[in-house]
């Protein structure tokens, strides 16, 4: 089964300032840290993705990356990765870097962390700062990821999902993929994905049995959500094999598995359409 993850974070080049990839360096003996992830090695990523099934990783940047590396790692990868420019809505111009990075640049889509601690005043989701963004990003129809649920929040109310409900409502053609999926509002952020036509949850480390309430989510794959949870990893928290048969095995049906691992993310990415394209020409 071919897999597309929303949530890869490679071994190269400024992905070396996430604390994520010194943990894996600190703790060689720890099985969900693979030897690409430990090694800080593409080469080995490459095999890793190989082995795992893993067609396309989607690269989300991180405040304090260079961007400039954007474009070396979808040219040197060509085909294997696509990349999300991290928009800051603190910068002196961030509809501008969306054109920049995206709009007249080589990134699929923006990533914006507004209740995380990284950020310069961490907000919730739906503070006027951020407005702007929305705005953009609907009206050039691009696909926005918000980190929103797990951890590093910088208070727990701001991944109240009432907040998402307020930003779709107001942007209804913009479509949002929620990384960490909301978790551990899990209940609530599946009603609203249900409700809101442009809200999509990727809960990736948190489908995975390592937490409470990831069967919630199967539920909701299994019946209503089958067409807006998208696989992600959460790489290199965990090897790429764990995170792929972690989803495999979860208990989502067999006829559902191929839209989560790959189908839901193809069709953001316009992927099924070019290949569509490809094939009448």
């Amino acid at each position: 089964m071919k897999v597309i993850d929303w949530r890869l974070r490679p071994p190269f080049k400024s992905f070396n300032v996430n604390k994520i990839f010194e943990a894996a360096q600190n703790n060689p003996d720890n099985p969900h840290y693979s030897e690409a992830a430990r090694k800080f090695d593409m080469d080995l990523m490459i095999k890793e993705m190989d082995e795992a099934n893993v067609v396309l990783g989607v690269a989300p940047y991180r405040y304090g990356q260079d961007m400039s590396d954007m474009d070396e790692l979808v040219g040197t990868y060509k085909d294997r990765f696509v990349t999300l420019a991290h928009i800051d809505p603190y910068a002196d111009d961030p509809v501008g870097d969306i054109d920049k990075y995206i709009v007249n640049g080589n990134s699929v889509g923006a990533i914006i962390e507004p209740g995380q601690i990284f950020i310069k005043r961490p907000v919730p989701a739906d503070d006027r700062i951020l407005w702007p963004i929305y705005e953009k990003c609907q009206a050039e129809n691009i696909v926005l990821t918000i980190t929103f649920g797990g951890l590093y929040c910088d208070s727990l109310e701001f991944y109240e999902p009432k907040y998402i409900d307020h930003v779709a409502k107001m942007f209804p053609d913009l479509k949002m993929v929620l990384t960490h999926g909301g978790w551990p509002y899990i209940t609530q952020i599946c009603h609203i994905c249900y409700q809101r036509p442009n809200v999509y949850l990727s809960p990736d480390f948190y489908l995975m049995p390592d937490n409470p309430g990831h069967q919630d989510y199967v539920t909701a794959a299994n019946h209503f959500l089958a067409k807006k949870i998208i696989f992600g990893s959460t790489y290199p928290g965990k090897t790429l094999k764990y995170a792929v048969e972690a989803h495999l095995k979860s208990g989502i049906k067999e006829e559902i598995l191929p839209d989560i691992m790959y189908h839901n993310a193809a069709r953001l990415l316009g992927l099924e359409e070019a290949e569509k394209t490809k094939t009448v020409v």
